[in-house]
């Protein structure tokens, strides 16, 4: 798990050093914007892109697909997910836009393709392949996006090259390594495919409905107050993604464990288990709360320069934000993993329709504050939604004993 950590906490890195990049090699925030908004369109649909593919996997416990079905559910997930986002950006971005979009969406869904064999991996205890794929895929980004980036201006081909580097990280070793454990073929049959695709959707439906939540805000400042302003919360927001993937390092390995546990009917373990994540991300929030209230403000303007000094005051409440975003995804993250989706549903729909709600009103109100303070009052929504449901659907579980058998089965 330590490879694991250490390979994820470094891509997450690189994927940071990204938006450091976009602003110090570019002159003013536009190109920032630019980027800020193709992730935040892009992060719309990646649910779609994922499929919960990943939770899906590492908590089938009892060998359901193969790798080769995985990857081949993954490449038309993938295709269908930028199939969808293309259509949506047709409607709602310039024309300019489309094409960074497009090679954006490119780079995720080769990344996203390589979790397939991660999760296979991860299934077999070998997580320290992963930590290291994830290291060469942020290597790889870094690299190719500083290269091209800074000798060409182009955002557009930075990002095509960065679809070809994470292609060449699963032919040369995700691939080869998923090959020490089995050989495979990739392909899946269409009545298995209509199963699984049918079986998460209200899964994926929900994570959209999340993305969109956190998301959407953010293309609303743009159209509200511009490029500018939204490349100066993008670049403001963009560590705060540490505190995200830092709870999900926490309780994405300790998923399997929650399945088996649900399987078996293990209340106390269950709970411990729903502890030990609850005071990770505690510890987490905590620590970066203090850090942005002791450094953030030396940090930011010795990384991004010093004209983001006057967007300091953004900070601790994107502090909260990112925790609260950790709350939702992890309730439904547990929904899924013990296939709950209607609460997963729910919990989504609540979310994005608070959203939309609030995001115009605190906007006006709040400026660029507002879209943070639409996350989070929309996330405490759909999360304590889903908290609650779980909760009681757990405890009706568990006064039984015993488990009545896998989980998402007859």
């Amino acid at each position: 798990m330590a490879w694991n950590s250490a390979g994820s906490f470094f891509n997450l890195l690189c994927q940071w050093l990204i938006t450091v990049l976009v602003l110090r090699l570019s002159v003013g925030y536009d190109a920032a914007g630019v980027y800020s908004y193709v992730m935040s369109v892009y992060l719309i649909f990646a649910p779609v892109v994922d499929y919960r593919l990943y939770v899906y996997q590492i908590s089938d416990l009892h060998g359901e697909h193969t790798l080769g079905e995985y990857l081949g559910l993954r490449l038309i997930t993938g295709g269908l997910g930028i199939v969808l986002l293309m259509a949506y950006s047709l409607v709602t971005s310039a024309s300019d836009l489309l094409l960074p979009i497009f090679c954006y969406a490119l780079y995720k869904v080769a990344a996203t393709t390589l979790d397939a064999v991660h999760g296979f991996e991860q299934v077999r205890g070998r997580m320290d392949y992963i930590g290291i794929s994830y290291a060469l895929q942020g290597l790889v980004t870094i690299v190719v996006f500083a290269g091209v980036f800074a000798a060409t201006q182009n955002l557009t081909l930075a990002l095509f090259c960065l679809f070809l580097g994470m292609c060449a990280v699963g032919v040369f070793y995700d691939l080869p390594h998923g090959r020490y454990f089995t050989e495979f073929k990739v392909g899946i049959s269409w009545p298995k495919t209509k199963r699984m695709l049918v079986r998460c959707a209200p899964a994926v439906i929900a994570f959209v409905t999340i993305s969109g939540a956190t998301s959407v805000p953010r293309q609303y400042l743009m159209v509200a107050m511009g490029e500018a302003a939204l490349g100066a919360y993008g670049t403001m927001a963009a560590p705060m993604a540490i505190v995200q993937t830092g709870a999900a390092y926490i309780y994405n390995p300790l998923l399997g464990y929650f399945t088996d546990a649900y399987e078996r009917g293990d209340g106390a373990r269950f709970w411990r288990l729903m502890g030990l994540v609850a005071a990770g991300i505690a510890a987490i929030g905590v620590v970066c709360i203090a850090g942005v209230e002791l450094f953030g403000e030396f940090l930011y303007t010795l990384v991004y320069g010093s004209r983001v000094a006057d967007y300091v005051y953004l900070l601790p409440p994107l502090v909260g934000a990112s925790l609260a975003i950790a709350f939702l995804s992890f309730m439904d993250s547990l929904a899924a993993a013990v296939r709950l989706f209607k609460i997963n549903l729910a919990g989504g729909g609540i979310a994005l329709a608070v959203s939309l709600a609030a995001m115009v009103p605190l906007v006006a109100a709040f400026q660029l504050n507002g879209v943070t303070f639409a996350v989070v009052l929309s996330c405490l929504c759909g999360g304590g939604f889903n908290m609650l449901a779980l909760r009681r659907s757990m405890a009706k579980r568990f006064s039984q004993g015993e488990g009545s058998g896998p989980v998402g089965r007859p």
